[in-house]
């Protein structure tokens, strides 16, 4: 009784997580050079420093719906789980990004830099910040499957919704021309090894 229970209590939780789609439903390419494999090269590197934060991308992956993978895979690319932000006290692009998930300062319109970059809330403000965009392209595109408007609005969280014209030329003018498959890619690699 207490394992279907515990077994009940844990697949919801994952069930919970899929309100913006569920990315093992997409076939991302991974990077532009080296593909999936480079994607999960990099995200397993990455590991070390997005463990350290894990409990922040859980919690707001339960508080706000959507995996804790993308989440992850998102700071993965963004700032290698913080990794690349530890000198610079969480600056990153020239000191124009701020944070694991790098807030824009200047045009995002968030507080960038009301919490500190490796802290839970900033991975929540972030998190918020790209289902904003993921519903940009919801709008958008509401014909798309709901993985598909999860994957455009991971591309919008780099170049914008205004940028997000078709799921042929998803990331065209994204940074290296492939960032909404390179961050899906890492998503369901964390995923495969437990971070539902």
């Amino acid at each position: 009784m207490f394992l279907l229970l515990l077994f009940s209590v844990l697949g919801s939780t994952s069930a919970a997580r899929t309100c913006y789609g569920d990315i093992n439903n997409l076939s991302p390419t991974g990077r532009k050079v080296g593909g999936v494999t480079k994607s999960n090269s990099e995200v397993q590197t990455d590991l070390t420093y997005l463990n350290r934060y894990r409990s922040c991308y859980q919690t707001a992956a339960d508080k706000l719906c959507i995996q804790a993978s993308v989440i992850a895979a998102v700071a993965s690319r963004e700032s290698r789980g913080g990794s690349l932000l530890e000198k610079t006290n969480g600056y990153g692009d020239g000191g124009k990004a701020y944070g694991i998930m790098q807030c824009d300062i200047k045009n995002s319109g968030l507080p960038c830099t009301s919490v500190s970059w490796n802290s839970c809330a900033h991975i929540e403000m972030m998190t918020g910040a790209l289902i904003a965009k993921i519903n940009e392209v919801k709008r958008k595109f509401p014909n798309w499957p709901a993985e598909r408007q999860l994957q455009g609005g991971v591309a919008a969280y780099n170049f914008g919704s205004k940028n997000v014209q078709s799921w042929s030329g998803l990331d065209v003018g994204t940074t290296n021309n492939d960032y909404s498959n390179d961050v899906i890619a890492r998503a369901k690699y964390l995923y495969s090894i437990g971070w539902n």
